[in-house]
């Protein structure tokens, strides 16, 4: 007997990988996030914009489930967050690729080894990842440093191999919170252009930042996050993103 997808399941299978509907979060008695409203779809990506404190990691919380929803509805990946159990969770966070702020390595490891992380403890051999590993390295720009350790490379390095790690396991969504923090504008607008590349090949990208001017980088959904609300700035249509390159 086939058993019949649940509606999340469904919703996945349209290509919608996360949808948040009147989602409010927070922390202990402080509510930070009311109302949410907000999709990401594969083949797309979403820049949430907006000051210090207004709620954008909080936000990037939920979507990387770190966090449940207070009330609302969240599916991630065709998933219920707050109705999951542990194992559907689990399952979930492993489709789930995450850039932090400040991304932490093991700084006397090797670039190519840092990046290599998520396949090791995936059970793969270096035999089996090497190649995979070394077109991730070429992909960010890191092919002159991939042999140098990580306490070596410079600020703007250290994010390409971030987002080289969080494409290692082919997530479906990929989230980064911040990546452009303490970067010239030049480097910063470089590392969501390539974010901005895995719609290419149907994954998902949100995108946090305090800098709205990266709005105009990249083919994007543009959101606004103010006081704990999130708000649509402008939306591009699929036809509209091929356009703009």
């Amino acid at each position: 007997m086939v058993r019949a997808n649940t509606p999340e399941q469904d919703l996945f299978e349209r290509g919608i990988l996360a949808r948040l509907s009147g989602v409010d979060a927070g922390y202990k008695t402080a509510t930070v996030l009311f109302g949410i409203e907000f999709e990401a779809r594969t083949g797309e990506v979403a820049l949430i914009t907006g000051p210090a404190a207004a709620g954008k990691t909080t936000f990037m919380h939920l979507l990387r489930l770190a966090l449940q929803p207070r009330s609302g509805r969240c599916v991630i990946l065709g998933a219920e967050v707050g109705k999951a159990s542990a194992r559907a969770r689990a399952n979930v966070k492993k489709r789930i690729g995450y850039v932090a702020e400040n991304p932490t390595f093991i700084e006397n490891w090797t670039a190519f080894d840092n990046i290599a992380m998520p396949l090791r403890l995936a059970g793969q051999k270096p035999r089996d990842y090497a190649d995979d590993v070394r077109e991730l390295v070429e992909f960010v720009g890191l092919t002159d440093a991939a042999d140098l350790t990580v306490e070596k490379l410079s600020g703007a390095e250290r994010h390409r191999a971030a987002i080289a790690r969080a494409l290692a396991a082919k997530p479906a969504l990929i989230l980064a919170d911040d990546p452009t923090a303490g970067m010239s504008p030049g480097d910063g607008r470089r590392i969501v252009r390539l974010l901005a590349e895995m719609r290419r090949v149907g994954a998902g990208v949100v995108i946090a930042s305090q800098d709205e001017t990266l709005a105009d980088c990249a083919p994007l959904n543009h959101w606004r996050m103010e006081r704990g609300r999130l708000s649509p700035i402008s939306q591009k249509a699929s036809e509209e993103a091929e356009a703009f390159e």
